[in-house]
């Protein structure tokens, strides 16, 4: 996929780029249609999107329930099936609705959503324990999603099956370095939970009976370098060294498709990181490395996204967390790339991200509802575009 912009890996602010672009004129359905991802392969094996052509029979475009959705013949998971949705993360699966926003979007596409199992290996709940008050949060709090999700913790609390390698300072081995048994944030012992680890195993026994299995367990990975480096026993490591994260998520892959191969599971990229409301870094480098990394692990799909610069996308009260706007995008990145896969036979229309990403003028949207159900800043409700607020004064 590509970069919006490029930048060094010294994760270097981007509040003095320029705003993008913007569209504020009324676009056609039909033309806003033209620009909807289907499926395609990319350089790394992922299916990646392209643009619908007109002669392109597979997809077909129509309106459900107030949105434009697209539908394809063939795919794994068809309308009416059900999705059976499982979460594996840190405190964005706990203090935020893109989890609940994707179960939801899901259920209004018509699929039937039974909650996952929880066979009592690990804490999980259902609903997030906290929330920005979004502007649709009635209907995201009547949905239900089994989830593990640690605050602060990083992919490898994930990966490993005990304790036993852990040396008197507190440090075991993976890929040549040394890596901290304490799981929490910047992993200090003092914000170690109740639970020491999670067995990939026992995740894996939970994630043998869904369909779609999320993994957003590495978003801390690369700000856990931070002070000291105290998770690598101060070792330096590159931000551009992804093998510690990348193995991780591979151990964790593996574990569930030896329960189940036809489990789906969907890596999500790292959201930028933020600068008060706004981004204040841009992580598009790792997530490159680590999609292209994982390209070959079976049923596997990377839900890659972009937030608008110079706009409010994250919360204040959970510094560094995307608010409602950031969460609805994530939601929507999860729908495409199961779509894309032809893992889901429906899927929403969603515009081209260059065009609609950043757009504002909701209003002047609801002729092209492809463009505002791309948009951050807008949502449809009853068939018309209106503004998406971030859920936090």
């Amino acid at each position: 996929f590509k970069k919006q912009h490029s930048y060094s890996p010294s994760l270097r602010p981007l509040l003095s780029l320029p705003r993008p672009a913007r569209m504020f004129s009324k676009v056609m359905t039909a033309v806003a249609v033209a620009a909807v991802a289907v499926a395609g392969q990319d350089a790394h094996g992922f299916l990646a999107p392209r643009a619908l052509q007109a002669n392109d029979t597979a997809v077909h475009t129509s309106q459900l329930g107030g949105m434009l959705v697209v539908d394809r013949d063939s795919a794994q998971i068809q309308v009416g099936g059900a999705v059976r949705i499982f979460g594996v993360g840190s405190s964005n699966m706990l203090w935020e609705t893109w989890l609940d926003q994707f179960t939801l979007m899901i259920s209004k596409l018509g699929y039937d959503t039974p909650l996952v199992e929880s066979l009592g290996l690990f804490k999980t709940v259902t609903k997030p324990e906290w929330t920005a008050e979004c502007d649709d949060g009635a209907e995201i709090s009547q949905v239900q999603t089994l989830r593990i999700a640690k605050p602060g913790w990083s992919s490898w609390g994930y990966a490993f099956e005990s304790m036993e390698d852990c040396n008197e300072d507190g440090f075991r081995h993976l890929l040549g370095h040394n890596l901290s048994c304490n799981n929490g944030w910047q992993c200090n012992p003092r914000f170690v939970g109740s639970e020491a680890l999670v067995r990939p195993s026992d995740v894996a026994r939970v994630a043998k009976d869904s369909d779609v299995t999320v993994l957003s367990n590495w978003v801390n990975d690369f700000t856990a370098r931070f002070p000291g480096n105290t998770c690598f026993d101060g070792e330096s490591l590159s931000m551009d060294d992804v093998s510690v994260t990348v193995e991780s998520l591979r151990i964790m892959i593996r574990a569930i498709h030896a329960e189940n191969p036809k489990v789906t599971v969907v890596v999500m990229a790292k959201y930028p990181g933020a600068a008060g409301r706004r981004i204040g870094a841009d992580y598009s480098n790792l997530n490159v490395a680590v999609r292209a990394a994982l390209a070959d692990e079976p049923s596997t799909v990377f839900a890659n996204y972009e937030f608008p610069l110079d706009e409010d996308m994250f919360l204040m009260s959970k510094s560094g967390h995307p608010n409602c706007r950031g969460d609805r995008v994530m939601a929507s990145a999860v729908i495409e790339a199961l779509f894309d896969a032809q893992v889901l036979s429906r899927g929403l229309a969603l515009g081209e991200p260059g065009a609609c990403l950043a757009d504002s003028a909701c209003s002047e949207l609801s002729t092209s509802l492809a463009c505002c159900q791309r948009a951050a800043l807008c949502r449809v409700a009853e068939g018309q575009c209106v503004p998406y607020s971030t859920g936090e004064q």
